[in-house]
């Protein structure tokens, strides 16, 4: 692995943490939960070199910031 996907792999897992963080904290609303499993799909789909996993959680970390935005 590349040292530019460790640092998106830290990026990524630092985001699922902020959002999982909020979903407990602060409502538990399920946008909170998409986007921490989006970021932690996103950061294991780098790591291991899946391309689905990193493309599912994308659109599931992005589905959960237009839920936040536009709902």
């Amino acid at each position: 692995m590349s040292t530019t996907n460790k640092i998106f792999v830290v990026i990524a897992i630092l985001l699922a943490a902020v959002n999982l963080i909020d979903f407990v904290l602060y409502g538990q609303k399920i946008r909170n939960l998409a986007g921490a499993a989006g970021f932690a799909l996103m950061a294991f789909g780098t790591y291991k070199d899946l391309n689905w996993a990193s493309i599912f959680g994308a659109a599931l970390a992005l589905a959960a910031i237009v839920a936040k935005y536009v709902a």
